[in-house]
């Protein structure tokens, strides 16, 4: 299946600049069957670059599979570090559009996390709308409601002051589609506060961040391209900003009745964005062979290694490299993980008091953000091996 049409803007001026061959098509479905997990479908993953919007996406995604109501694990809330990042954000939010005793819709709300917050931060009433959410994974509030459907147009019969939707449209070939239904939705009113996040490209691109790229994130946005997805489906930029070791981008924005020519100085134009593919492109094999090195080291001293973090990025980055056969173990510290396999990997998630038995000589950690909150939880459990965090290699 090839998209040779971008989803953003629909301008056929589209170049494939990047393959990654037979990934998983699954990366956070929860699987309790081995023979299951290695036997999950794969297929190439293949990035092209729009010369009209600078958007990048996969066109070779397949819209046709199920990717998210079959046991879907996504839950942060138990790292500190997360908590702590996330409850800023929010209290930020809150108080810089006065978002108090509001109705707030959440698209792709996952296990409710983020609605409960912003809720309970604000003493707002909301409503959180995924097909994978499942009853019983968040604190009961009277005021959080939930809808295990796909977000339509038909919800914006459904009041609600702020539309907030965070790690979804990374999973969203139809770009412009979605921001389409969800302006439908608003209709009229002008008063109405978007609030997204998503995964930057930028970052990735710059720091070949291979790890990043996998089969269930079809789209993949700069500041750029998201201001113009926004501006061209009837919305004005409000604001944007880069968090988490500039690894995740926030937008804010309102509905308006004509084209907004309003460009947030973040913005980079297509040219520039077009440089950092080239970059990508020119480094990305020697960073892979670098890997492949550090792999052949750890086998030849036998020393044994674990991946720290599963999820997304461990099936990104062991996708590249499972047939080193350095990797025994993948921690992690969310329950609802651990015992599955990992798709098209095979390796079980186990959690961190594992390691006090299996004693690694090395932790490959799989984003550095939280390299000193595992720090604590192997000293507290008398470990110290070395730390190799992805982007500090």
């Amino acid at each position: 299946m090839k998209h040779i049409k971008c989803p953003n803007c629909h301008s056929t001026s589209v170049e494939n600049f990047f393959t990654v061959k037979d990934a998983p098509v699954h990366s956070l479905v929860t699987i309790k069957d081995y023979n299951e997990a290695v036997n999950i479908e794969r297929k190439d993953i293949t990035l092209a670059f729009c010369n009209h919007c600078g958007f990048i996406y996969n066109s070779s995604f397949d819209t046709s599979l199920d990717y998210y109501t079959k046991g879907y694990e996504d839950q942060q809330g138990f790292s500190p570090t997360f908590l702590k990042f996330i409850s800023g954000v929010t209290l930020r939010f809150i108080k810089k559009y006065d978002m108090r005793n509001k109705s707030v819709i959440e698209i792709g709300c996952g296990k409710g996390d983020f609605i409960s917050l912003i809720c309970e931060l604000g003493n707002n009433k909301g409503i959180g709308v995924d097909p994978a959410w499942i009853p019983g994974r968040t604190k009961p509030n009277p005021d959080v409601t939930f809808i295990k459907e796909f977000y339509s147009e038909e919800h914006g019969k459904l009041k609600a002051d702020c539309i907030c939707c965070r790690h979804t449209l990374e999973h969203i070939h139809g770009t412009a589609d979605f921001l389409k239904t969800i302006r439908k939705s608003i209709g009229k009113r002008e008063d109405v506060i978007l609030f997204f996040e998503v995964p930057s490209i930028v970052r990735i691109l710059k720091i070949q961040a291979f790890w990043d790229i996998f089969y269930e994130h079809c789209t993949y946005m700069s500041p750029g391209s998201l201001a113009r997805l926004f501006r061209m489906n009837g919305f004005e930029v409000l604001d944007m900003y880069l968090e988490y070791d500039d690894q995740y981008l926030f937008i804010e924005a309102k509905p308006v009745n004509e084209i907004s020519t309003k460009i947030h100085p973040l913005e980079e134009s297509v040219e520039e964005l077009k440089e950092l593919t080239k970059v990508f492109t020119a480094k990305i094999n020697n960073t892979l062979d670098n890997w492949r090195k550090k792999f052949a080291e750890l086998r030849n001293r036998r020393l044994k290694t674990v991946v720290w973090g599963g999820g997304s990025k461990s099936v990104g980055f062991l996708t590249h490299f499972d047939r080193e056969k350095v990797i025994d173990h993948v921690v992690d510290i969310n329950p609802h993980m651990q015992g599955n396999y990992i798709p098209g990997i095979g390796k079980q998630y186990v959690g961190p008091d594992f390691l006090k038995e299996y004693q690694p000589d090395v932790v490959i950690i799989m984003n550095a953000v939280y390299t000193e909150e595992i720090r604590k939880m192997l000293l507290e459990r008398g470990l110290s091996p070395e730390l190799i965090p992805l982007d500090r290699f």
